[in-house]
């Protein structure tokens, strides 16, 4: 017990010292800090705010994703920065090293989410898959609802009615459509595609 009181007081008198201390600087340095976070905070926050959006942003079509583009070797491709999985530069229409959209999250190997098709003729780009993260220009993403799909594109007639696949012109590419696959009232498959190609439907 007589060990405590001295250590106590000893702590106690070093803790008024260093309050003491510590109370002075802060009103020297309060007026100076304060302009410089403002300055740094307001910096950083608008450039990712701006690249978000560019990514949120992203559509599939008229004629690719961002810089992805219909048409474009396996070199090309990966060039962009978009895709992910290229091997090789012979297409093997969506098989293995043709790759995927970045930020594909697919449940298997067949599952069309960001998968890219590779002509097996001419090597080009021929069909993109969409990603949950991208929709059309006018708004269809992985999720939509046939209300959705209809008003969007009122011609899309599904191979079962509401539902099955169905194919839209995209507005601003002549040598392209949509491919839009429903089942349970929602756009299960979504895909951009050339229409001179040798890989599906």
């Amino acid at each position: 017990m007589q060990l405590r009181k001295p250590l106590l007081t000893l702590a106690g008198a070093t803790l008024a010292l260093g309050l003491s201390a510590c109370v002075v600087p802060p009103v020297t340095t309060a007026p100076t800090p304060s302009p410089q976070p403002t300055t740094v905070a307001s910096s950083p926050s608008v450039t990712p705010s701006a690249s978000q959006s560019a990514s949120l942003e992203a559509n599939l079509g008229p004629d690719g994703v961002a810089a992805l583009k219909l048409g474009m070797t396996k070199a090309q491709a990966i060039q962009t920065g978009q895709a992910t999985e290229i091997s090789g530069s012979a297409g093997t229409c969506g098989a293995d090293g043709d790759g995927r959209l970045l930020g594909a999250h697919p449940a298997d190997v067949d599952d069309l989410d960001g998968k890219l098709f590779f002509s097996a003729t001419t090597g080009q780009l021929v069909i993109i898959g969409a990603t949950s993260s991208i929709a059309t220009p006018e708004g269809v993403h992985l999720g939509s609802t046939y209300a959705q799909v209809k008003k969007a594109y009122p011609t899309w007639k599904g191979s079962e009615g509401k539902e099955g696949v169905g194919f839209v012109k995209v507005t601003g590419n002549a040598e392209a459509f949509y491919r839009i696959y429903l089942d349970a009232g929602q756009v299960l498959e979504l895909t951009l595609q050339a229409k001179d190609q040798d890989c599906a439907e």
